[in-house]
């Protein structure tokens, strides 16, 4: 992966389990990290421009039409997002808040944010393999191991049994089907076991995806 989207898609990474933080970091600074995070989208697909060029071209396979779904649903929330946050904005652009969209507003965004945050922890994870690849080609590993194979899924497996808790910690399901209309925040707790959770969300949706994306590869590779 070349410099400038490695830089960019590690920049999304990090403002994406910030963002979900709004109101413990403060409503300006989630304006001003959502705008952020908006330009940082908005190079992510130029940088990546040409995967636009193959979208007419090969055979769609279960496992390039899921791709391809999450990434279709992803954009339109990232589009809806901004969107959103415009017309409720109180610091960025105050100008254009619109006092009598508020309520809808808030309601898209919120909803979106969190169906955001699920889609872009998935879409990581169907990246998995190029990421998994960084570090094997910085440390020069060629050969297999089935120790370390062994250990990264026990990683693994820890990693979403936490993530499991936390998304009913969190309550996310609730936000994410409209169940609640308002986040709720203990200003008490510690933004950095917030943030822990929500890293440890955002990599459960990750590996999931990850392998949902792998099962239908090995489904398509049976079938043939």
């Amino acid at each position: 992966m070349k410099p400038h989207k490695m830089i960019a898609d590690c920049a999304m990474v990090i403002l994406l389990p910030l963002l979900m933080a709004y109101s413990l970091i403060g409503e300006d600074i989630h304006e001003w990290l959502g705008i952020a995070m908006f330009a940082v989208f908005i190079l992510h697909h130029i940088f990546n421009h040409k995967w636009l060029t193959t979208l007419n071209k090969g055979k769609y396979t279960p496992a390039r039409v899921y791709s391809l779904v999450i990434n279709i649903l992803l954009f339109v929330i990232m589009l809806a997002l901004p969107i959103s946050g415009i017309l409720m904005s109180k610091h960025a652009v105050p100008f254009l808040s619109i006092t009598s969209g508020a309520s809808l507003a808030r309601t898209v965004h919120m909803t979106c944010a969190y169906w955001g945050f699920v889609l872009m922890s998935v879409h990581l994870g169907n990246h998995a393999v190029m990421i998994m690849n960084m570090p094997r080609k910085l440390f020069k590993i060629k050969e297999p191991s089935k120790a370390r194979t062994a250990v990264l899924r026990c990683i693994a497996a820890a990693i979403c049994i936490y993530g499991i808790y936390a998304v009913f910690k969190r309550k996310i399901l609730i936000y994410l089907f409209m169940q609640m209309m308002f986040a709720f925040f203990d200003f008490n707790e510690s933004r950095a076991l917030f943030i822990f959770d929500y890293v440890m969300m955002m990599l459960t949706f990750a590996i999931a995806g990850h392998y949902i994306l792998l099962l239908l590869k090995r489904q398509k590779k049976a079938e043939s």
